[in-house]
């Protein structure tokens, strides 16, 4: 800031002159302009700062009451080591850009933190703290900016970051603990690295109608680690879910393309969730669950690499590992370990690939193809299943290309040609080769063999 260091001490005697020696005793003896170090004690807020450098200490505090708010800025200012307490706000940007470092937000009636449309904030090693529920931590109004690092966000919020239609925002090393929902974006886009949010009852992350990247996100509990709605976009590497009691991740008519995501012990939905949705996803892990390892309804899947382990259901409709329910789905290199359901079940109309995979102890079938739908399967393994390797129902089409399977307790395969299904088999290796019927078809002999 241009000008001379100006200096405040609410302890001083009054006539200050504002150098160090003769410090002034309130802020409104300053132009209110410059480099401005403040001395420990506390400042009255509703304050309107412009231009200014503001320095405090460990024990500088602005404090207000409702109903203005604490600190409104505009142009280019500095806040570096103060408290910002009370207010029906903490701090309104309301035009230019405003840095906070090292600041402590806290004993706000409303938002934390309100960033107007074209202005822009910088928050940087702070931390807010919500003392009433309901309301967001930081708000980012349209056309707005932001850019929060290494930021600790705890308490009830209700959003600890809530943006609509942002012209930028971007979350690096932000810690979010018992808000309801950590990151809330609706338009615009955002980026978000080292994210970790836990102990709310909402979406960890809720995205719709607008883009987001994310790099290594970690949400703890949650309704949902991540939900998205309609016209979402997501890309990023490094999705991690612990407990979300519903889903992990739930993408409603979005487009993703993700990698390395991991869900463990999700609840009562599924670890992933799709309707009405494009998506990529190379790497994928799922540990536990209550429910579905992934279900695809109306969805364009890809899948490169997923492993599914211990997925127990009391329901004995839920427990499958992978359910495509129409649309379609392409699963290259998934491995199903112990799931009480299905392995991988195609049905209504849904059209299935699966290539280099493996199948075992699943409770009900290792694949499963119903209500007209269509399966193919090569260089598949089905292991110790408590029913057949593949189930075909209802109008399913199964073409089989390179199957081992052993150990399954009712055989090969179970077809019911009564229902106007249809099996295809070219190439078959197990300690029981399918028995003959009218709906199953073979291309080249079959080896039964252990």
């Amino acid at each position: 800031m241009a000008g001379p260091e100006l200096f405040v001490d609410p302890s001083a005697p009054p006539g200050g002159d504002g150098s160090r020696a003769r410090p002034f005793r309130t802020l409104g003896e300053t132009p209110g302009r410059g480099r401005i170090r403040l001395a420990s004690g506390v400042y009255p807020g509703g304050l309107l700062l412009e231009d200014v450098e503001l320095v405090g200490g460990a024990a500088v505090v602005l404090a207000s009451s409702p109903p203005g708010p604490c600190v409104r800025t505009r142009g280019t200012v500095r806040l570096d080591q103060v408290q910002i307490q009370g207010g029906a706000g903490g701090l309104v940007v309301e035009s230019g850009r405003t840095t906070l470092e090292s600041v402590r937000l806290s004993g706000q009636r409303g938002a934390a933190i309100e960033v107007a449309g074209g202005a822009e904030l910088i928050l940087a090693r702070s931390t807010l703290q919500a003392s009433v529920s309901g309301v967001p931590g930081v708000r980012i109004l349209p056309g707005g900016r932001a850019e929060l690092r290494e930021v600790g966000i705890q308490g009830p919020f209700q959003r600890a970051v809530e943006a609509t239609r942002p012209a930028t925002l971007r979350l690096v090393g932000v810690q979010v603990q018992d808000a309801v929902t950590g990151l809330w974006l609706s338009g615009g886009a955002g980026a978000v690295e080292s994210l970790e949010v836990r102990g709310g009852r909402g979406p960890g992350i809720y995205v719709a109608g607008g883009a987001l990247q994310i790099q290594d996100v970690r949400v703890s509990g949650h309704e949902y680690g991540l939900l998205t709605g309609e016209g979402a976009r997501v890309e990023g590497r490094g999705l991690r879910s612990v407990g979300a009691e519903r889903a992990g991740v739930a993408l409603v008519l979005t487009r993703a393309v993700l990698e390395d995501v991991r869900v463990e012990s999700a609840g009562q939905t599924a670890a992933v969730q799709l309707v009405s949705s494009e998506v990529r996803i190379r790497g994928l892990e799922v540990q536990g669950g209550r429910s579905l390892g992934l279900m695809a309804r109306d969805a364009q899947l890809t899948v490169e690499g997923a492993t599914v382990v211990g997925l127990r259901s009391a329901d004995p409709a839920e427990g499958d590992a992978f359910q495509i329910r129409g649309g379609g789905a392409s699963l290259t290199g998934v491995h199903v370990q112990e799931c009480s359901g299905i392995g991988v079940l195609a049905a209504e109309a849904a059209r299935v690939t699966l290539a280099r995979s493996s199948i075992g102890g699943a409770g009900v079938a290792g694949l499963a193809v119903e209500t007209e739908a269509r399966l193919t399967a090569t260089e598949v393994t089905i292991e110790r299943t408590q029913g057949p390797a593949l189930l075909v129902t209802e109008r399913g089409v199964a073409e089989l290309r390179a199957i081992t399977a052993r150990s399954n307790r009712d055989g090969p395969v179970w077809a019911e040609c009564g229902q106007g299904v249809e099996v295809d088999i070219d190439g078959w290796i197990g300690d029981v080769a399918p028995a003959p019927a009218p709906c199953v078809r073979t291309s080249s002999p079959l080896s039964p063999r252990r």
